[in-house]
């Protein structure tokens, strides 16, 4: 997490908390427009430009498998799908544009993805679970 994201946090609370403050001494005083103002503030600087989620995910690791999709998400990440036996597929979160060009090459062929930890508060453009950091093709 980088300064920037910190900033933008501390600044999310202040706007919000004020904006409750405000709410309330506007319904106390029937001052109803100034609660309508702190509504439309918190709507315009907190939920428009994202929403934050907290995301712990200390489980690095790999997987080996075969990759039967990549489909790119809502929010502007991408999910690979990889067939790990008969019965079971897993999800994966890609964010590195170059990585999921990868991905998209390898469709249909025996994988190895690695991915590390993500710790932190991450919006939802972001993975909500540690991001493939590699993928090696598996030459049989």
């Amino acid at each position: 997490m980088n300064w920037l994201d910190i900033i933008m946090i501390i600044l999310a609370i202040a706007i919000f908390v004020g904006a409750i403050a405000t709410l309330i001494i506007g319904f106390v005083e029937d001052e109803i427009g100034a609660g309508i103002i702190c509504a439309i503030a918190v709507l315009f600087f907190e939920i428009i430009p994202g929403i934050y989620f907290v995301v712990i995910d200390k489980n690095a690791g790999s997987t080996i498998g075969t990759i039967t999709s990549v489909d790119r998400d809502f929010f502007g990440t991408t999910s690979i799908y990889i067939k790990t036996s008969e019965n079971s597929q897993e999800q994966y979160c890609i964010e590195d544009d170059e990585i999921v060009n990868q991905a998209h090459e390898l469709i249909g062929q025996d994988v190895k993805i690695s991915y590390g930890t993500r710790v932190g508060l991450y919006s939802t453009s972001k993975c909500h679970s540690a991001p493939v950091e590699k993928i090696e093709a598996i030459d049989d």
